[in-house]
């Protein structure tokens, strides 16, 4: 049996965009077996994975002490292959008969990171690719209740969350769109399906208060069974996060709204998407010598919702049908 070591991100929507890996390898060998390396919200969603065989976590420690950690279990073995998708030293201290290693001063991040992890291991693109293994999900109550509500309603995904506070929309904001977006005929019968993680649970609230039809999932369910859920969702509206790629990686029409982020490198991957961008440039609102990514607040502000709006009313008659 083949033995391959990936190291990926500790970010959601990196690992994801870099998933098409996992699947490429498991389909040109039949006997192998996949490690993964990645941070503990991504390892939460490809432990369920069947591209993925072994999940070692990432638990950040001082001193970067988690990346011996991480040699510690590693360097045991004689990997057939080791794909290195972060550029770590790590890589460079393991046994293998092949490494391909990822080094942003080389390979760059001028092209889509799709294509950027894709060149990595050979000219073809590797869209992404989740694969879940359902059996191996205990709960998945929403998702029943999900599949029965499909068959009267356009379900929409909102999701007003980010890892990063400047990646966010006003929550307000959200408010003020699906208020709009319930007008329109195309989404008179939306039920609109709110995720995000526990922690922002108090963030979401303002909006889960409005007089509208809330389907409620913020920190109620894991990321594997919101991926089933996805599936079954006629669209989805969210920032820029890992949760807008795992969207267009369940093909459904996705739509992620971004302001401080690069839109050519991170827009959501897939013909039916769109990326919605604020006014002012990634430089523009973060060029400023006094900026402080730890301070800041929303650097979405400039976008507009009527502009949000319009621009999804348009995708929506194109990529989804009323009922």
């Amino acid at each position: 049996m083949k033995k391959l070591l990936i190291i990926s991100s500790t970010r959601l929507g990196d690992s994801i965009l870099s998933s098409g890996i996992f699947a490429y390898y498991k389909k040109i060998y039949k006997n192998i077996h996949i490690t993964l390396v990645c941070g503990s919200v991504p390892a939460s969603l490809f432990k369920f994975s069947k591209n993925i065989d072994e999940v070692l976590v990432i638990k950040k420690k001082k001193f970067s002490f988690h990346w011996f950690k991480i040699w510690f279990l590693t360097v045991p073995f004689i990997w057939d292959n080791i794909v290195d998708l972060r550029g770590t030293l790590v890589s460079l201290f393991l046994f293998s008969k092949q490494k391909r290693i990822f080094w942003k001063k080389k390979h760059g991040l001028s092209d889509h990171k799709v294509i950027s992890v894709s060149k990595l291991i050979n000219n073809k693109v590797l869209s992404p690719s989740i694969n879940i293994n359902e059996k191996l999900i205990e709960k998945t109550k929403f998702l029943n209740q999900i599949k029965i509500l499909k068959k009267k309603k356009i379900l929409v995904m909102i999701s007003p969350s980010a890892n990063w506070i400047g990646k966010i929309w006003p929550i307000d904001r959200f408010s003020l769109m699906i208020e709009q977006l319930k007008k329109n005929i195309l989404f008179k019968k939306a039920v609109f399906l709110i995720v995000g993680p526990t922690e922002e649970k108090k963030n979401i609230l303002p909006l889960l208060r409005e007089k509208l039809e809330f389907f409620n999932l913020v920190g109620k369910t894991n990321l594997a069974e919101i991926f089933l859920i996805m599936k079954n969702c006629n669209l989805f509206i969210g920032n820029d996060s890992g949760l807008m790629h795992l969207a267009a990686a369940a093909n459904i029409p996705t739509i992620g709204l971004f302001g401080p982020s690069n839109v050519n490198v991170y827009h959501p991957w897939g013909k039916k998407t769109l990326g919605v961008c604020s006014p002012k440039s990634p430089e523009e609102l973060m060029g400023s010598e006094s900026f402080n990514s730890k301070n800041c607040g929303s650097l979405m502000e400039d976008l507009q919702v009527n502009i949000v709006v319009q621009k999804i009313l348009k995708f929506s008659k194109a990529n989804i049908k009323n009922k």
